[in-house]
């Protein structure tokens, strides 16, 4: 296996409220003169920041747009609350290398199947209670879960036996049917507050 390439952002209370969030993959781009840029390990990170620097403006920016929007529950929420709804969790990309150039490059097959082992050894390491997996496709191709109560509801076993629950919604930068973001943040609301069995 390979090693993880990027590095989760952390946030300063994520310890209280354990949610990782996770995004589906990160595409080069070009720059202002031409010049291709490639994620460095600290996108996820970066991407969050450049996002609340100016959300509603480019790809990226849409997905965290309409994240933050769930996670605020507000079309028109201020920045300041969208960081700090940002703040409870962790973020961090499944896909561990750049998918090429342009928001519309897919991941390979390799990637995918290589991204798997990762995955499990993060959760392992900052052991998330619950996490948000945003869009159906990764969704649909990540390792096989311990326990199952719906087709999007599903959870980890951890080595010790804890579990991690999963709920997967709708990638927020779908452009086939839109993102409903009112629907998501009240499925992410149920959820978080969800009891939820700790171990098998």
């Amino acid at each position: 296996m390979n090693v993880p390439y990027f590095k989760p952002c952390i946030g300063k209370k994520f310890s209280a409220k354990k949610l990782l969030i996770l995004s589906y993959s990160a595409y080069s781009w070009r720059d202002d003169h031409g010049k291709v840029q490639t994620p460095q390990r600290s996108h996820p990170k970066d991407s969050l920041g450049w996002a609340f620097e100016d959300f509603r403006n480019g790809d990226y920016r849409r997905y965290f747009t309409g994240m933050s929007r769930a996670l605020c529950r507000c079309k028109s929420f201020a920045v300041e609350e969208a960081k700090k709804v940002w703040d409870e969790c962790a973020y961090t990309i499944y896909i561990q290398r750049t998918v090429g150039l342009g928001a519309r490059t897919k991941p390979t097959s390799e990637q995918f199947k290589n991204a798997g082992p990762h995955f499990l050894t993060l959760i392992e390491k900052i052991r998330p209670s619950k996490v948000i997996v945003t869009g159906k496709t990764m969704w649909n191709q990540m390792p096989r879960t311990s326990v199952y109560r719906g087709a999007d509801l599903q959870a980890y076993k951890l080595s010790d036996g804890t579990l991690v629950w999963c709920l997967a919604v709708p990638h927020p930068s779908n452009s086939t049917v839109g993102f409903q973001w009112k629907k998501v943040g009240e499925s992410i609301r149920r959820f978080r507050s969800a009891k939820l069995p700790l171990r098998n």
